[in-house]
C-alpha cells in the first residue's frame, strides 16, 4: 500500500493537513530510534530500493539476517508511527 494511501487527505481540511504533516514529520524522524543495523536495512531496502541479495554481498550478512532486522525495525516503526497517528484520532 502506497503511503500517500495511510495519510490523512491535504483536501480534509486544515487539522487533516496539520495531522498529514506531524505523522510526515515522524516518518522522517523515526528511523533514527533504530539500532544502525535495523536502520541500515530499512533505509538501503525502503528509502534505497536496495535488493537484500546486493546488500547481503557487499555488508557479509545472509539475506535472512538482513529480512529479520528489517522485520524488527517495521515493528518499531509501525509501534512508535501508531503512537502519534492515535494522538490525532482521539475524539
Amino acid at each position: 500500500m502506497p503511503l500517500e494511501d495511510l495519510l490523512p487527505s491535504p483536501e480534509a481540511g486544515p487539522e487533516a493537513l496539520y495531522a498529514r504533516s506531524v505523522l510526515l514529520d515522524e516518518l522522517e524522524l523515526a528511523p533514527d530510534e533504530l539500532p544502525e543495523e535495523q536502520r541500515d536495512a530499512f533505509v538501503g531496502h525502503e528509502r534505497d530500493g536496495r535488493r537484500f541479495k546486493e546488500m547481503a554481498a557487499e555488508t557479509g550478512v545472509s539475506v535472512n539476517t538482513l529480512l529479520s532486522r528489517k522485520r524488527y525495525a517495521v515493528l518499531h516503526l509501525r509501534e512508535r508511527l501508531q503512537a502519534v497517528y492515535e494522538e490525532f484520532t482521539k475524539a
